[in-house]
Order: structure tokens, then sequence, then C-alpha cells
């Protein structure tokens, strides 16, 4: 890749922050960096679009500058903001590595700078230089586990709200008459 020093430099440090892949070393970081091809985006600019399946999704990004916008669709088929990203974020590691369609829709908030690692380049690494690869890949596995973690503690907490709502419910229909019970007449 044709990667300045500087640009190599700043994309490896912003690697190496907790929201990107902090688990690589400085020198790993580097290499992973020089595979990399800078871009900006304009605000309002759809860097991906959730479930299109005809569009290219074998690639992650990170947010060098400014901030992207996570939606996702609801039930009633309005969006829902799930996370606005910046500075030293990843986007998209997911179809980095199965290159299924984005299972959310991301758009530029601001003027954004972007490294993006294709699956190419990503295979280029894993041939040439095997142990980065690995710990590429490992750091990249680590941050989606975490991730399901993260997930698996969110449903447990809604699971025990909707439990109490519930009971809630239950305790409130008990004391009441339901609206359409008539008085019989004996």
């Amino acid at each position: 890749m044709n990667t300045s020093h500087s640009l190599v430099e700043k994309i490896a440090l912003l690697l190496l922050t907790p929201d990107a892949l902090v688990t690589l070393s400085l020198e790993d970081a580097k290499t992973v960096a020089g595979y990399m091809s800078v871009s900006q985006l304009e605000p309002q600019t759809v860097v991906f679009q959730a479930n299109q399946v005809d569009a290219a999704s074998d690639y992650m990004l990170l947010v060098l500058e400014g901030e992207i916008l996570i939606e996702t669709l609801s039930s009633g088929d309005s969006a829902v903001v799930v996370n606005v990203l910046g500075r030293g974020h990843l986007v998209g590691e997911m179809s980095l590595l199965d290159g299924t369609p984005r299972s959310a829709t991301c758009t530029a908030q601001t003027d954004v700078e972007v490294a993006r690692l294709t699956r190419n380049h990503l295979e280029k690494i894993i041939e040439e230089h095997p142990v980065i690869a690995a710990r590429l890949l490992m750091a990249i596995a680590k941050r989606l586990a975490d991730r399901v973690r993260l997930g698996n503690h969110k449903l447990l907490m809604l699971s025990q709200v909707n439990e109490a709502m519930r009971g809630e419910m239950n305790v409130k229909s008990r004391k009441r008459p339901h609206r359409f019970t008539m008085p019989v007449a004996v």
C-alpha cells in the first residue's frame, strides 16, 4: 500500500485504542496500518446500508476523524440509533470476516476520515505476516466476543424488566374486574 509513514503511525496509534484493537503491539498495528487505505466522507454519506446484498461487504473501517451514526430498523420500520462512533472506533469487523451484508446502516454525521481494511488485504497479511494476522484476528474475535457478552447482559436485563412488568400487570388485573365482565342476574 502507498500509505505515508506519518499516516501509518496515526492509523497504528488509533488501532491501539480501547475502542479498536488495544491488544495489538505498536509494531503489529503499524504493519496492519500499512495495508489500509484512507478515504474522506462528507456529512450524510451512507457508509453502508443494512442488509444490502449487492454491495461489497468485505471490509472494516477505522474512524480516524469525525462521527458515524449506526442505525438499525425496529419492528415498525423506523430507524433506531444504536450508537455514534468517533475517532478510534472500528466499524464492520463482522463483515470483514464473513463478507455477509451489514447488520446496520452507517451514515457519516460530520466530515469523516476512515482507514479501510479489505478482506483481500487481510488475506495478504495472513500470507505475508501470519503471526501478526493471528494476533489481529484474535483482537477482532475478542471485540466481537465482548459485544456478544454485552448483548447477552442487555437481553438478561430486558428479560428481568419484562418479568417485573408482567408480575405488576398480573397483580393489577386481579384487583379490578375485567371491563368486559357483565354482572350475572340470579
